[in-house]
């Protein structure tokens, strides 16, 4: 840096001269008189006159751009007298020189306007919500529940394709199907925003309030749904909420009525035509009262096993409740037959019938004939009656259900036949023929019933032409051919007749329901049985019937075409009638087809074996309530189960039911078990060589029954030598 000063400052002559040029005074030349020599750096701003600096002169007052040019002062000053005359001088070389031009006139701030706000503010990109701002309130309420159809469909769908299994069903996410699954997801949409949790607990949507599969469901939301539109809703299904309180309760009932009308009714009604309570156990009697009275328009009521239905109840559904036609109040312990005996007094009374079509009364106390006869009187168009398990029914309160006066006026509101005394097995000499009311029972349950005998059969014969589902099972011996052989001649559509544990009966009462084949007429003739009883049977239970042979029922298989469902556990059936069984159906495509022989000695393992490949052990199901039960499914790929057992799912299978069949439920049960631990095994083997405690007994003297493979080696490790030996 030096050597560099050094060499700048040797030449001192040309750096004085240097300084000298540069920095010396220019005399400043002002003019003051127009008639001395031309100014040739002199220059005037005349308005009007371009100039050379035009192009880049832009003035901030004007809109237009000054005109700029140079001229002989001489020439314009006597044109132009007030003019401002300046003097171009040159600038001083102390400092940077000024430009006195721009490189552009215009700049684009210039035509940008002046904003208060960050420039660098992004604009804002407006979304229109079409759903909410658009469409109306009608189509998006069928858009939500369409959502709900949807699911139900697709669920359908999948059962019908084959994608539904027992895997699936059994996960968590199979716990809720179809409807079930189409509601959850109404609930998720009702957190999206305001307007749509009100579109989803619209009342349009919940005309069908059935939250059966919901039974832990908060009370809040209960509250919230019956609040919100609570007047649309017809049916109410809270079976299973065991958890409901009264007051909840109470409320939902206030909710669900209709607002109250101008002229000042004080109490108003729902619009309920169908409720569901069964498993309801947290009601009381007055909550229970108190949506009775006020649903005028029930229709269907179910009550099953409350303790809150009271012989009270009876009397609020005969007066508030004229319409209801199915009634299930089985099972109540606070309530008996007087009950019922209220309701169609009171009925009888009015000159009335009750509409009653199904009407179960399983388990009923104080049976007797007032209440029967009452009840015949009263309910003419009963078509379901459940008198399971009532103890003290016996013949003659059957009778008096179907017996009706010689001198009635009345209109009983069905038809009145006369019959003979043989006709309903009494002997009797003299010819007086005896008056029954042709009743429209399609289903008659009479199980369990322990006074009844095969009387009782008698005096319903000829009472009942419609009859189709006959339940006898849990009466005994005391049911005979002969009650059975004269009620079953008058019943030609009979499909289901459950005679168990009835052991005094033969090969005559098989005879009577086996229909004869006329090889004249062609199979496919429809009025082929149509005369015959038996022609329409698709379910028969005999089990405990040890009187009945081989032979009669080969005839019954072969002959009745419908049959899919026998039930002869601890019969004398061999092995030939399950084969022929087994064989027929395979050939006509019964769809769920079944044979229960447990106790059957007739049955060796040989056998059960050998027709393995179209039977299965149980009948089993897809759903999540079923996963404990651990059905094979072919579906579900298991090839290792499948080589021990059969597809318990496949319902062109014949569901086999015996001693042999069961041990294959064991044996996959024991394969899955042992696989499970190899499974275990080998992944706590890959995961770090850990010891092998799972064929290891639990030591009796161990702290929470853990294992512990490096201590207590004096502690037996046979179970069977553990504790006293006494023999």
């Amino acid at each position: 840096m030096s050597r560099i000063k050094l060499k700048l400052s040797s030449n001192r002559v040309s750096g004085n001269l240097t300084k000298i040029f540069l920095f010396r005074k220019h005399p400043e030349t002002i003019t003051k008189s127009l008639d001395g020599p031309l100014l040739t750096h002199t220059r005037a701003i005349v308005p009007g006159v371009p100039t050379c600096h035009s192009a880049f002169k832009v003035n901030d007052l004007d809109s237009s751009a000054p005109q700029f040019l140079d001229h002989n002062i001489r020439d314009i000053a006597s044109q132009y007298p007030d003019a401002f005359y300046y003097k171009f001088n040159p600038p001083k070389l102390k400092h940077k020189g000024r430009s006195h031009s721009s490189p552009f006139p215009i700049s684009a701030l210039d035509y940008v306007p002046v904003t208060s706000k960050d420039i660098f503010t992004p604009i804002p990109l407006i979304i229109r919500n079409y759903f909410d701002d658009v469409i109306p309130k009608e189509t998006r309420l069928q858009i939500l529940l369409s959502l709900v159809d949807l699911h139900e469909t697709e669920f359908i769908r999948s059962v019908d394709d084959g994608r539904w299994t027992v895997a699936k069903a059994s996960s968590l996410r199979g716990r809720y199907t179809g409807r079930d699954k189409g509601i959850r997801e109404l609930f998720k949409l009702s957190r999206v925003s305001k307007a749509w949790l009100r579109l989803v607990f619209d009342g349009q949507l919940w005309h069908d309030l059935d939250l059966h599969a919901f039974p832990n469901i908060p009370e809040p939301l209960l509250a919230r749904l019956t609040s919100t539109g609570g007047s649309f809703t017809t049916r109410l299904d809270v079976a299973g909420h065991a958890q409901l309180m009264p007051t909840v309760f109470l409320g939902m009932i206030d909710n669900l009525c209709l607002p109250p009308s101008p002229s000042g009714s004080i109490l108003t009604n729902t619009q309920l035509t169908a409720i569901n309570l069964q498993g309801c156990s947290g009601l009381t009697s007055l909550s229970l009262h108190y949506v009775l009275v006020r649903s005028p328009s029930l229709r269907r009521l179910c009550l099953k096993g409350l303790r809150a239905v009271t012989n009270t109840t009876c009397d609020i559904i005969s007066t508030y409740c004229p319409r209801l036609t199915h009634l299930d109040v089985s099972r109540c312990s606070n309530m008996n037959a007087k009950g019922i005996l209220r309701m169609s007094s009171s009925a009888i009374d009015r000159c009335e019938h009750l509409y009653l079509i199904e009407l179960r009364l399983c388990g009923l106390k104080n049976m007797d004939d007032a209440v029967m006869s009452a009840l015949g009187k009263a309910a003419p168009y009963l078509e379901v009656l459940d008198l399971s398990y009532v103890r003290q029914l016996h013949n003659s309160a059957v009778e008096a259900f179907i017996a009706c006066e010689s001198d009635s006026s009345e209109d009983l509101g069905v038809d009145i036949i006369l019959v003979s005394p043989r006709d309903i097995g009494r002997e009797s000499n003299h010819m007086t023929k005896c008056r029954r009311r042709v009743t429209r029972l399609r289903h008659l349950s009479l199980s369990s019933c322990i006074l009844l005998t095969d009387d009782a059969c008698s005096n319903l014969a000829h009472s009942v032409p419609q009859l189709e589902y006959l339940e006898l099972a849990g009466i005994g011996a005391a049911l005979k051919d002969d009650g059975l052989i004269r009620l079953l001649n008058t019943t030609r559509l009979i499909r289901r007749l459950d005679l168990e544990d009835a052991s005094a009966i033969s090969d005559s009462l098989i005879a009577t329901i086996t229909p004869s084949i006329n090889p004249d007429l062609p199979l496919n003739h429809s009025v082929r049985f149509a005369l015959e009883p038996g022609h329409a049977l698709e379910q028969l239970n005999i089990s405990y019937a040890t009187h009945i042979s081989d032979d009669a029922m080969l005839v019954l298989i072969h002959n009745c075409m419908r049959l899919k469902w026998l039930e002869a556990d601890n019969t004398h059936i061999s092995s030939r009638v399950i084969k022929e069984f087994v064989q027929i159906n395979r050939e006509r495509g019964m769809i769920g087809a079944k044979i229960v022989a447990i106790d059957c000695r007739g049955i060796s393992e040989p056998f059960v074996r050998e027709i393995s490949a179209s039977t299965r052990p149980r009948r089993g199901w897809r759903a999540h309530q079923a996963r404990k039960l651990m059905y094979l499914d072919a579906r579900d790929k298991n090839v290792d189960d499948l080589k021990v057992g059969q597809d318990e799912c496949d319902e062109r299978r014949i569901v086999m039911k015996s001693f042999y069949s069961w041990q294959t439920v064991d044996a996959v049960k024991s394969a899955r078990e042992k696989r499970r631990k190899a499974n275990s095994r080998r992944a706590a083997n890959e995961s770090g060589g850990s010891f092998d405690l799972d064929d290891r007994v639990t030591k009796w003297w161990s702290p929470g029954g853990r294992r512990s493979p490096r201590t207590g080696r004096n502690s037996p490790l046979d179970p069977n030598s553990e504790g006293c030996a006494v023999m």
